[in-house]
């Protein structure tokens, strides 16, 4: 799956020029994420099918519009940090928002885990030839109706593995979508068809990207995983002794 990403020393000014859209001033200023965790529901600067000429920031953890209740949109939030391509037009929380609410949520980086003899190893992964680069989401708009609060949300799609993957979150065996240059403005698209929309939600080659170990400080109790020093490579003997 993919619960962390990273947009680091990436400012407005960068992120519009590398993808398009302006970043509007009343966004604020761009905040520096090193590791950014789901669970947080942190607010991340996203492209919609609906303002693909903007930024717009949006929680992560997708809250469907239909919630009929606050206790039930805080459950939603933490289930629903990503989604499948596999299902995601069979599920309740999905099935609309796949069909015409899709976008771009630009990243530097995610991070997963490889596991051996019980223990777990943190990865940083990016891509070759890209500082930039983006994950495939969908999005939505929930109104908590005593308060009148609306919530705008987002959901990071899934696919299966490729080779490079499947060695690192090996697993489940997923990763999340990452769209091309290419495909890009064919996500936010809303005259896609399903068959259309299924093609797109495909593995990226493993040629176009990398990754490297980094330490465990990512899910420390005690520093900051929200700092430069998370992402600097570190080594492990025991995975160096296999790969070898």
């Amino acid at each position: 799956m993919c619960y962390n990403i990273s947009n680091n020393n990436k400012s407005e000014a960068q992120l519009q020029k590398v993808l398009g859209p302006s970043y509007p001033k009343k966004l604020g200023q761009l905040k520096i994420q090193f590791s950014a965790s789901g669970f947080t529901h942190p607010e991340w600067p996203v492209i919609t099918c609906d303002y693909p000429n903007e930024f717009q920031l949006l929680n992560w953890g997708l809250i469907p519009s239909w919630t009929p209740s606050l206790a039930l949109s805080k459950q939603f939030a933490l289930n629903n940090l990503n989604c499948k391509s596999e299902t995601i037009f069979d599920k309740p929380s999905f099935s609309d928002s796949i069909k015409k609410q899709r976008c771009l949520v630009p990243v530097t980086g995610f991070f997963e885990w490889r596991s051996l003899n019980k223990n777990k190893y943190p990865y940083h992964i990016h891509l070759k030839h890209e500082e930039i680069f983006c994950l495939g989401g969908i999005y939505d708009e929930w109104v908590n109706k005593p308060t009148g609060e609306i919530k705008k949300t987002f959901s990071i799609v899934t696919t299966e593995a490729n080779p490079l993957m499947a060695k690192i979150h090996n697993v489940k065996l997923r990763m999340p979508l990452i769209l091309t240059k290419e495909n890009r403005q064919q996500w936010l698209n809303t005259n896609l068809h399903e068959s259309d929309i299924k093609k797109l939600m495909q593995p990226l080659n493993e040629d176009l990207m990398t990754a490297y170990t980094i330490s465990k400080r990512i899910t420390s109790r005690t520093e900051n995983p929200n700092s430069v020093e998370t992402l600097q490579p570190f080594e492990y003997p025991e995975l160096a002794l296999i790969d070898s």
